[in-house]
């Protein structure tokens, strides 16, 4: 009973940090402003996580661990289905993800504009292994354009949702809608997975 107790703690934790790193980045949270926001005590939090770092890296694992075991679930799935429809699912379920975890984008946004050693980790232990198993997925496209393709599906799939509020002002689309969502998956899942390729 304490173990599941001591984890649901950490994962509590984790996923304040989340929320606090996709809202103003590593450097914008205080250990105090986060252990309130995840309604623990500092001590509490200090217990679980020795420093920042720690933090940031067990937010990063939980975070795509997450998008790990989607796309797992996902291919395991349709593992007898045509390539290209594992393309497309593949596609549909990184935006439904993006939507889903918002702070996904802005996690990677954030830590790829100041590469330093925390980047590198993050290289080495989640991006890489992540653009591999896209690079897998996706295999008839050039592998020149592999690296455009896999980015501009991370962009494409989570920008909108960082900026919901400003896309339903300027667009008048909220786009955490069911109809939107879909619509937008659908949308990048024509753009990317052509039949004539």
């Amino acid at each position: 009973m304490r173990d599941e107790q001591r984890e649901a703690t950490r994962e509590q934790i984790v996923k304040a940090t989340l929320l606090a790193m996709s809202e103003s980045g590593f450097d914008g949270w205080s250990t105090r402003a986060l252990a309130e926001r995840a309604n623990v005590s500092q001590g509490l939090l200090t217990y679980h996580f020795k420093s920042r770092e720690e933090l940031w890296r067990a937010a990063a694992d939980y975070l795509f661990a997450k998008h790990k075991d989607t796309v797992d679930e996902m291919l395991s799935s349709i593992k007898s289905v045509d390539p290209r429809e594992q393309q497309r699912e593949l596609i549909r379920q990184v935006v439904y993800f993006s939507a889903a975890h918002p702070g996904y984008m802005r996690f990677i946004v954030e830590r790829g504009n100041k590469y330093n050693e925390r980047s590198q980790w993050l290289v080495d232990t989640h991006l890489r292994p992540l653009f591999e198993r896209f690079a897998q997925v996706m295999g008839d496209i050039p592998k020149a354009q592999l690296p455009h393709a896999f980015y501009a599906l991370a962009g494409a799939a989570g920008a909108i949702f960082c900026v919901p509020d400003e896309c339903k002002h300027v667009t008048g689309m909220d786009p955490r809608s069911k109809v939107a969502l879909e619509r937008h998956a659908e949308y990048l899942v024509d753009l990317m997975v052509r039949d004539d390729r």
